[in-house]
């Protein structure tokens, strides 16, 4: 299951680096004893660790078997490593799995936003990378998450063998309306919150407990704001190994055919595949992975 409420990015450095992202304390205690609690229903055994970076102190849940083939995943914004809870068991059969919270954002590591128009992200999995060590990596990302593989990928070729994009941004630019529309709900309050839950979940029959979990952190969370940066031809053209796309044909927030046909011009190792009558949300598609994956 792969679910998140905003994909509101800012296009630079956030000023939250020297305040909480958290609305409240209580509001903090709230997100993590609920992530704390999903985690319980983790399908397999599971090792915790706080791994040091340059930017911050770094929470991973790592499961299967460590002789097995790295796979990290990332998660989207305003969401943490739970949203994986539907897929690491089947992923878990064929790779040593990895999930990583992404500093700054509704999990367990620390609270530092870092500057997209950098490498400071790449860096940041470096460090993760690095302190593992594991020298090359497949690498899973949500959205936000996909973004953050793209740039590890472009950044350092050489440690990435695989990368499987969900829903993610970077590749096309972000639909203007959303980005708009999004910025106006959020100074709204709950009932704003509600209503972009409407926009980005669309018809998907989304389980209740991802609305909950996603309603529970837009309460109390202050996401990032703005679009995220779109790679270069330059860029993507650094990419050589194969890449699997997948998104929703009725993303709210980005242009899935568009990111299909560019993927698809620019790197010739790569797949797509567009779900019909879908959204922002994607999910049930844990075996096209493992496919894809072991092709």
């Amino acid at each position: 299951m792969h679910y998140e409420e905003c994909n509101i990015i800012l296009n630079g450095r956030s000023n939250n680096m020297a305040k909480s992202i958290f609305k409240s304390n209580e509001g903090k205690k709230a997100i993590i004893k609920h992530y704390e609690t999903t985690m319980e229903l983790w399908p397999l055994p599971y090792e915790e660790e706080y791994i040091n970076t340059r930017y911050g102190k770094t929470y991973v849940v790592k499961s299967g078997d460590i002789a097995k083939q790295p796979l990290i995943l990332i998660h989207g914004s305003c969401s943490n490593s739970s949203m994986w809870i539907g897929d690491v068991l089947e992923l878990s059969e064929h790779y040593y799995v990895i999930a990583i919270d992404i500093i700054g954002e509704a999990g367990k590591s620390d609270e530092n936003r870092l500057n997209l128009k950098s490498d400071e992200y790449a860096l940041w999995i470096k460090d993760i990378l690095d302190s593992l060590n594991i020298s090359k990596a497949i690498f899973m990302g949500n959205s936000l998450g996909g973004w953050m593989s793209l740039k590890f990928a472009i950044t350092y070729p050489n440690r990435v063998s695989k990368l499987v994009l969900l829903a993610t941004s970077g590749i096309a630019p972000a639909k203007i309306s959303f980005l708009f529309r999004s910025i106006t709900l959020l100074m709204m309050g709950e009932r704003g919150f509600k209503k972009l839950n409407q926009i980005v979940y669309g018809s998907d029959d989304v389980p209740i407990e991802a609305i909950e979990a996603s309603s529970l952190i837009a309460n109390n969370f202050n996401p990032m704001v703005g679009a995220l940066p779109v790679f270069t031809d330059e860029e993507m053209s650094k990419i050589k190994n194969p890449v699997l796309f997948i998104g929703g044909e009725n993303d709210a927030l980005l242009p899935t055919k568009k990111t299909s046909e560019r993927l698809l011009k620019l790197l010739p190792k790569a797949k797509t595949k567009v779900i019909k009558d879908r959204g922002h949300v994607i999910f049930g598609v844990t075996k096209d992975i493992v496919k894809f994956l072991r092709e």
